[in-house]
């Protein structure tokens, strides 16, 4: 069993940070009311709490290489391993995200980046000192450990994660091999920490002068919002080449980073006897290759209606051509300030079908500290989820008062409600999603705002301003995550 199996959630996160880029300029946080901010002492009332958690998993992480050459013969040293790497990984999400949350507030902070560092070397140790465990645990015949299963309740728990291990038997190491791949483990995030800090931390963007005369920083909070807003397609046009000649300055070092990427997958899919870097990002949840292959295949021949969505909007927008600055225009021109606070309201009201129960839980983290709203300086960008087990999930926002910025309050509630649902009725060693299934809830709350929302107005242009919301999500959320992936296996097979 490997580190990442326990980690694995604190990381999955950082898979959608990148898919939802705030709206407007930063302001500062003291504008922002307490009950629109994060609070850190639900995780740990003060740092020496942290300490000590901190240092209760070095003291587990002992105990669990204690049982090194141990396992043969003695399923209660078996269990034992479970039971101590379920206590650790529960207090690793507390201890990773007590740290990591306040460091995506403040990405320019050294200190709070210093703190997540020693964070990351805990997990390496972790993973280091029990990197034995997997090989010696697949010494053990399956009939032998079957029957342990089947006599020990208690060892039977983790039934699913053993027989996991079995079926990805030929892809382990031996002892000393993992070893090996667990002293790598610490610069598998290299590439990954330089993109952010080189993207926000170290970011300068340009000031541009707008055809109304307004000057705006072309921030990736602005470059979404003027795209949406601004009718002048010429204004639309210098918004988007402003931005992206900022990435153009650096585009070397972006592709060193992303080709570095590429050479760690492949080198991790290579040393664990995968046949190629699809086949080893797939097999941890037992995925078929030609899932995605297919579904690439599939997408690209059923195009057709999208180019058509395109051309439509071609027509309606009076253009020659439909150009990439003016795939996020709305069809029908909408200045309407959404204001977090009626967002929130709705959503609520949303979720009804879901049951009460479903929306009062909700509701409570709504007005409990669990979403940090509006955008600042320093703050990382776009939106997510985090699931902190035993405390309650805190979701980012960079909230600017769009249409746009209503439906990802939806659609990342739908996220911290799988986790709070997961966590209240899955032991803690099955209480992690897959990211198969990860974007189940968060769409489908998305679905139930927008028929809510659908529901309360007769105004055509509002109606032609939701629907045209749904149509987008649809080009985004199917269409353009597929030609990522496209793009990444191609790369990856090169």
């Amino acid at each position: 069993m490997r580190i990442r199996e326990v980690v694995r959630p604190l990381v999955a996160v950082v898979l959608s940070i990148l898919m939802v880029v705030p709206a407007f300029a930063a302001t500062d946080r003291s504008d922002a009311t307490a009950e629109q901010m994060w609070d850190f002492s639900h995780i740990y009332p003060d740092d020496a709490t942290w300490q000590g958690d901190y240092e209760r998993i070095d003291s587990l992480i002992e105990e669990m290489s204690g049982l090194k050459g141990k396992l043969a013969n003695a399923p209660d040293q078996v269990l034992r391993y479970y039971q101590l790497q379920d206590e650790g990984g529960q207090l690793a999400y507390k201890v990773y995200a007590y740290v990591a949350l306040q460091g995506d507030l403040d990405l320019a902070d050294n200190d709070l980046q210093a703190r997540r560092q020693e964070v990351s070397a805990l997990f390496a140790r972790w993973g280091q000192a029990t990197s034995w465990f997997a090989p010696e645990l697949l010494q053990i015949p399956y009939d032998e450990m079957k029957g342990w299963l089947d006599k020990n309740l208690d060892l039977a728990l983790y039934r699913f994660s053993i027989d996991e291990a079995y079926r990805q038997q030929e892809h382990v190491l031996d002892e000393s091999g993992e070893h090996l791949l667990s002293l790598q483990s610490r610069f598998n995030s290299a590439p990954g920490d330089i993109y952010s800090m080189l993207t926000t931390a170290d970011q300068e963007f340009p000031t541009i002068e707008l055809s109304h005369g307004e000057e705006v920083q072309i921030s990736g909070g602005q470059y979404y919002a003027r795209l949406a807003t601004e009718r002048a397609r010429e204004d639309r046009e210098a918004v988007w080449r402003s931005f992206f000649e900022t990435y153009e300055a650096k585009i070397n070092t972006y592709a060193s980073i992303y080709n570095s990427i590429c050479q760690r997958d492949w080198a991790q899919a290579q040393s664990r006897g995968y046949e190629g870097t699809l086949e080893a990002a797939l097999d941890g949840n037992a995925i078929p290759t030609q899932v995605v292959t297919t579904l690439i295949d599939v997408t690209k021949k059923g195009s057709a209606p999208l180019q058509r969505y395109y051309e439509l909007r071609r027509r309606a927008l009076g253009l020659d051509a439909h150009a990439i600055y003016d795939g996020y225009l709305g069809l029908v021109a909408d200045d309407q300030d959404y204001k977090y606070e009626q967002a929130r309201e709705w959503v609520i009201e949303s979720v009804a079908p879901l049951g009460k129960e479903y929306q009062d839980k909700l509701d409570h983290g709504l007005h409990n500290n669990w979403v940090d709203v509006y955008e600042t300086q320093g703050k990382r960008s776009g939106a997510y989820s985090m699931g902190v087990y035993g405390v309650h999930p805190y979701v980012l926002l960079n909230y600017t008062d769009t249409m746009n910025d209503v439906f990802t309050l939806a659609h990342e509630m739908g996220h911290a409600m799988h986790s709070v649902l997961a966590s209240e009725t899955q032991p803690f060693a099955y209480s992690d999603y897959t990211i198969f299934v990860a974007e189940v809830a968060s769409t489908l709350n998305e679905g139930l705002l927008l028929d809510y929302l659908l529901e309360q107005t007769d105004d055509p242009a509002v109606r032609v301003g939701l629907l045209q919301h749904a149509i987008d999500q649809i080009a985004l959320t199917y269409f353009r995550q597929v030609a990522f992936a496209d793009f990444e296996l191609q790369a990856h097979q090169m």
